[in-house]
């Protein structure tokens, strides 16, 4: 299976809106060699990160919009489950990570550790490639309805980096009206 085509399937091409955001982060990711998804041995970890990037703008909405961030640990087993990964080898791949808190007595409680975990490595990660402003910019043009200003559709990423670099003063002043979103990603967008 290609991992890779399998998360923009899966995972980036879920919502519509959010796909160019998603194609950005995860290029980004690439070139820096954080995510890995043409090696063998590196489903679990690709999907995990993959997932975490799903977090981090759910929970981005959430403090924007008040919609509920669903996400969590139970679309990681499911995604893994359709590529052939038990969760008997979720579970192992935690326990591989000695970074990851894992519980002895409670398999799932290691996997939500394991999920957040990676959320908080990829917050981290992606403060060393953009600045906090920058993401604001991204996460709020890729969820924010611009309909009511002016009706506007990206063809693909670079329309989508376009659009947010001509608009740098209008999104000055949301950052201004959301600083605790602003503080948020200053602080590492613990979830």
């Amino acid at each position: 299976m290609d991992i890779s085509n399998y998360i923009h399937e899966k995972v980036f091409e879920e919502n519509e809106k959010y796909i160019y955001l998603y194609e950005l982060l995860w290029a980004n990711l690439e070139e820096y060699g954080y995510v890995i998804t043409d090696e063998d041995g590196h489903e679990t970890d690709a999907v995990f990160k993959a997932y975490a990037i799903k977090n981090l703008i759910h929970e981005f909405a959430y403090r924007v919009y008040d919609e509920f961030n669903e996400t969590g640990v139970e679309e990681v087993l499911e995604a893994l489950e359709n590529i052939g990964i038990s969760f008997e080898e979720a579970v192992d791949y935690c326990y591989d990570n000695p970074d990851i808190d894992a519980d002895d007595d409670n398999d799932e409680i290691t996997l939500k550790n394991a999920f957040d975990y990676t959320t908080e490595k990829l917050a981290d990660k992606l403060l060393e490639l953009f600045s906090a402003d920058d993401l604001f910019d991204y996460f709020f043009t890729a969820t924010y309805d611009f309909e009511q200003d002016f009706t506007f559709a990206f063809e693909d990423v670079d329309e989508f980096q376009a659009f947010v670099d001509s608009n740098t003063e209008r999104l000055d002043d949301y950052k201004e009206e959301y600083p605790s979103v602003m503080s948020w990603i200053e602080g590492g967008m613990i979830v």
